[in-house]
Formats: C-alpha cells, structure tokens, sequence
C-alpha cells in the first residue's frame, strides 16, 4: 500500500525504547476494586439498601476504558464547544481536524515523544491553529492487517456500520494488537482555524503537518455540531497512545486554548455554559451507564425507584441513611431486620465498618448482600 505523507514505513530497522514503554486504552489488568459491588442508596420507604456496581473509568481498564474514553470525549466536546461559542463571528468558529508526524526515526524514548508536542504546537501555530486539543498516536495499523479487515468488510464478515472502524476490528482480533501494528508515531489535533494548507517538509525540517477536515458547524443548539466533535474525538481517544507506568494526560490543550489562557465557566454566561455542558453529556453517553466496547459492563444505569416487590418508593443516596436512622418514625415505619440492614450498610459506606480484607470487593450483588447480612448479624 502507499504511504501516506508523513507515514513512517513499516520497514524501520531501528528499535524504539518508546514503543514498548507504551500502551493504548484498555491494554491494562482491571483493578481489583473496579467491578466490585458497593452499598449506595437506600430506599426512603422501606428502608432497603441497594447495590451499584463500582468503575473505575481509568485508561488502561478493559471493562473501563470505554468510559474513560466518553468522559474525554464528553470534556473535549464542552472545551471545544465553549471556545467556537465564544469566537467572533464567522471563519473564527471554523474548527478543523489535522495530524502532524515527525521526520522518520526522530521520535525514539518517551522524552522525545514529549518533545515533539512542542515541536507539533509551534508548526501548528505557524500554518494558523490558534490554539486547540492534542492527541498523540504511537502506532499505525500494519498493510497485512489492513488487507485482512478489508477481507472481512468485503465478506460480510465485519460490517464497519455495525461493529466499528479498523481499530475496533484491530482490538477484536485473538492476535495481539502489537502484532497488527507498527510504530509510526504523530500528533492528531482538532483546533480552531480560518483555514490549514499542508507544510511544506523541507521548510519544517522534516515535520509534516497534514490537513484532514473541517469539522461540522457548531451552534449551541443544534447537536450535528456536538455529535461530530465527540465522534472525532472518541475515534482518536480510542488508539490514543500513553506511557504505560505514568499519568500524563492523553490529551493536551495548546495556544489559545491551553489551560492557562481559557476557562469556559469564566468566559461564557452560566446559562449558556450549563445548555453545552448538558448536551455534551447527553450525547456522548455520560449521563447514564453505557456498554463498553470490549462488552464487559460500563457503569450501571440509575435507578430511581425501589426493586423490593411490591414498594415504589424512591432511592436516596447512602450516606442520607444516618439521619434516617435517627429519626423515630422512619425506624418505627421499617422492619427491625431492615433497620439492622441499613445501618450496617451505612457504616459500611462510610468506612466504619467494612467488610474483612478477603470480602473487600465483592464481585456479585448476591455476594455483596450476604456480606451485609454477616455485618448486620455482628452489630
């Protein structure tokens, strides 16, 4: 297949400490408390506790990473939205979608992929970004693998509607994703721009900075603008490239919008700010549980009212149970072995008497509530 500018060839007879010093989203183990069910609400009628299953919404989780993914997603979304809200009329809303890679074989440890945002900043300012998201990609599907996706889309096999782009295809395969990819490291951003041409590699010392779009118009009220910024964004975020023992941020704001010079809250009125903030979450999924793409559980839905049969009435939050307790009425109102049963909920939830290390996460609601049952026993 042809390379396309900026791409590194897959032949590079150099080995770079950095890429293996460096993973993509959900490559990591699922912590040990991620999963586990925890006492959360209380029913404000019966008195029932009731169980949520907690995330842990980090990067390197493979149950997680879906919904790390939206919340970034989500984030973007408010940041980007806010600043083409703000700006003058016109082109100066206009946002586009570019990439910047290095000279081949420049970017070889972690320091030098940490220099080459400055380096990605400085060309992007130079071509009329004026500030904006970064998001690094260490690797690029390898031409075997992507014969093989197109095999599959062309048999039916895999139907990119349906199941996802390539990199989703990549993360679905029995071999490992580092077997059908190759370093070629480069920079995605999305910033604010009247217009980007190309740059020229022999005026930039190598550097290529390669214009993909424009995004859709944004307008507060219309979600085709919000929809295709967290498209973009979950699409980059989902083969995002992070140092696997370090917590840098997979995403960096640069120039006008970096995190020194913009503040959304402070530059929009809070009307305005609460209407684009509600609809981010909304459409990138963060309001409620959302199913994560490697088909383990994302956060569970909420539930607003009791599953004890034969009770409708409404949850409150766990840590509401004390003053419950304490009032006469609401304990004369419940069964005496419910009452025993929130209160160890409640001194569960707020440290004060957990379970035993061995029971610490229980990993099914059936568990967590016969946990309960041996705490209340032993009041």
């Amino acid at each position: 297949m042809s390379e396309s500018p900026g791409q590194w060839p897959e032949d590079v007879a150099i080995r770079f400490y950095a890429e293996s010093s460096v993973s993509l989203p959900g490559m990591g183990d699922q912590p040990e408390s991620c999963g586990a069910y925890y006492p959360s609400k209380f029913c404000t009628d019966c008195g029932n506790p009731h169980f949520e299953q907690s995330t842990c919404e980090t990067r390197t989780c493979p149950f997680c990473w879906s919904a790390w993914r939206r919340r970034r997603a989500e984030q973007i979304t408010v940041r980007l939205g806010a600043a083409r809200a703000t700006a003058d009329p016109g082109l100066d809303k206009r946002a586009v979608h570019v990439v910047v890679s290095p000279p081949t074989g420049s970017i070889k440890s972690l320091v030098d992929i940490q220099r080459g945002y400055r380096e990605t900043y400085e060309l992007a300012r130079a071509k009329g970004i004026r500030g904006g998201v970064a998001i690094f990609h260490g690797f690029r599907v390898a031409d075997a693998a992507k014969d093989a996706y197109d095999a599959a889309v062309k048999s039916g096999e895999w139907l990119p509607e349906r199941d996802g782009k390539l990199w989703r295809w990549v993360r679905q395969q029995d071999a490992s994703w580092r077997d059908l990819t190759y370093w070629s490291p480069h920079y995605h951003l999305i910033g604010l721009a009247r217009d980007v041409g190309w740059s020229d590699a022999d005026e930039q010392e190598g550097w290529i900075l390669r214009r993909i779009r424009s995004l859709d118009r944004f307008s507060p009220n219309i979600d085709s603008g919000y929809e295709d910024m967290i498209g973009l964004s979950m699409y980059l975020l989902s083969h995002s490239t992070f140092e696997t023992t370090a917590s840098k941020h997979s995403i960096r704001w640069f120039g006008e919008l970096s995190t020194n010079q913009f503040s959304p809250e402070s530059e929009l009125d809070a009307g305005l700010y609460d209407l684009i903030a509600t609809r981010a979450r909304e459409l990138a999924g963060t309001a409620q549980g959302t199913e994560s793409d490697t088909g383990g559980s994302g956060p569970n839905e909420e539930q607003s009212e009791c599953c004890t049969e034969g009770c409708s009435g409404d949850f409150a939050p766990i840590w509401e149970a004390g003053a419950a307790l304490s009032d006469p009425r609401f304990c004369d109102s419940i069964a005496s072995e419910t009452e025993s049963l929130l209160n160890a909920a409640f001194q569960w939830a707020i440290g004060d008497r957990p379970p035993p290390d061995d029971q610490l996460f229980p990993k099914t609601r059936t568990e967590a509530r016969e946990i309960l049952r041996e705490l209340a026993a032993g009041t």
